[in-house]
């Protein structure tokens, strides 16, 4: 049974986000989407990644989310964050191993503080090894664990994958492992220390290809669009663009010839099994293409999708916000940022009843609930005027 009620099974559940960039971010967003309250701590100049890419980064990872910016070298600043860390359920920063112990907020503080906090750290290489020191990013991660050495044309140069795959999927790791440490939390009533490390999540990605060298002795190669395993699998030109083509066993193949007009490819034994498509990957690519050159992407993508054929036409943005499928599906969210105007951003694609969770507040600005939240805290008014004009707290309102 369906109901019109929003589901934040995480409604109740309080974090400490002390993360900046997009890997921490990301997880708290998830967890603020489904109904935590997460209280964003900022020093007074803010999360440096909120003008980075024009800020449309922070104000699609840090929705749903309240701003307290403190000076934390100050002992008023600490001593308010210390009452946030001590109300919340889970601790969650990203910043490079014993950054947070230089701040005396690392794990042995809190937790003596807090014996149920879960207290979770992201860094690029993990709390151990020879690379703990070392910052990480995105791409790093991209180049060290075999994505981007594999990614790109043949006979082109490496390339990276443009979204920040890693971090987006480190913070998924994270949020998953904070869902878990809060059940285990409700048996045991003990707190929990998680790390991820995005090196660690970035070579997982890579576990198929890891599986393969250690039979075979094989290392995977640059194939542009295409698939090791399956042929025609790769995008393919059209008039006024391209068109990937996914054919991965051999009724599809048949339906491609059928829906292309193959007749001249029916009878070639080097194509009539999967492997021999594979082994003939550039003749068949060639063959493939001509064909698909005398149409237009949309028509050939609706002449595929009745032949039952996967494919895709390649979208860029602009045609992806147009898109009636993805209309429908009312996955994107309009919000009025005080100082952007207004921006589509993504919600996080989990359907329940029917209904992806809904975005309840834009990004915040700096400090914008600073007030509010120490007030919540138990300072009073001229307590919290005070932190104002010391500049250990800072606000700024729409």
């Amino acid at each position: 049974m369906q109901t019109s009620e929003p589901w934040l099974p995480l409604k109740g559940i309080k974090v400490a986000d002390f993360t900046q960039v997009i890997a921490g971010p990301a997880c708290s967003m998830l967890l603020a989407d489904m109904g935590a309250e997460v209280i964003k701590i900022e020093p007074p100049t803010g999360d440096f990644w909120r003008k980075t890419v024009r800020g449309s980064a922070f104000a699609n990872f840090n929705r749903n989310k309240r701003s307290l910016a403190l000076n934390l070298k100050d002992p008023r600043g600490r001593e308010a964050v210390m009452k946030v860390v001590a109300r919340a359920d889970v601790f969650l920063e990203n910043f490079t191993p014993g950054t947070m112990d230089k701040l005396n907020l690392g794990y042995e503080t809190v937790s003596r503080a807090n014996p149920k906090i879960i207290y979770c750290s992201i860094s690029g290489f993990g709390q151990e090894g020879p690379y703990r020191d070392r910052p990480g990013y995105d791409p790093v991660a991209q180049a060290m664990s075999g994505i981007m050495i594999n990614t790109g044309e043949p006979q082109g140069p490496p390339v990276r994958v443009l979204p920040t795959m890693v971090d987006y999927l480190s913070g998924n790791h994270m949020a998953y492992a904070i869902a878990l440490a809060l059940l285990d939390r409700e048996k045991t009533s003990q707190g929990k220390r998680i790390e991820i490390a995005l090196l660690d999540v970035a070579i997982m990605q890579m576990g198929q290809f890891v599986a393969m060298y250690t039979m075979t002795g094989e290392l995977p190669q640059r194939m542009g669009s295409g698939y090791l395993a399956a042929a025609p699998y790769q995008a393919f030109e059209t008039q006024d663009g391209y068109v990937l083509i996914a054919v991965t066993t051999d009724e599809m193949w048949k339906n491609l010839r059928r829906a292309l007009k193959l007749a001249h490819l029916y009878s070639n034994p080097k194509y009539a099994s999967l492997e021999g498509r594979v082994k003939s990957r550039p003749e068949l690519a060639a063959e493939v293409s001509q064909a698909t050159r005398k149409y237009r992407s949309k028509d050939l993508e609706t002449l595929l999708v009745e032949g039952s054929v996967p494919c895709g036409r390649l979208m860029n943005i602009d045609e992806i916000i147009a898109d009636p499928h993805v209309q429908l599906r009312n996955i994107m969210a309009e919000v009025e940022d005080p100082q952007r105007g207004k921006i589509k951003i993504i919600k996080t694609p989990i359907f329940v009843s029917g209904k992806p969770p809904e975005i309840k507040r834009r990004a915040p600005l700096i400090g914008e609930h600073t007030a509010e939240i120490l007030e919540e805290l138990g300072y009073s008014r001229e307590e919290i005027e005070g932190f104002f004009n010391a500049k250990v707290a800072v606000r700024q309102e729409s």
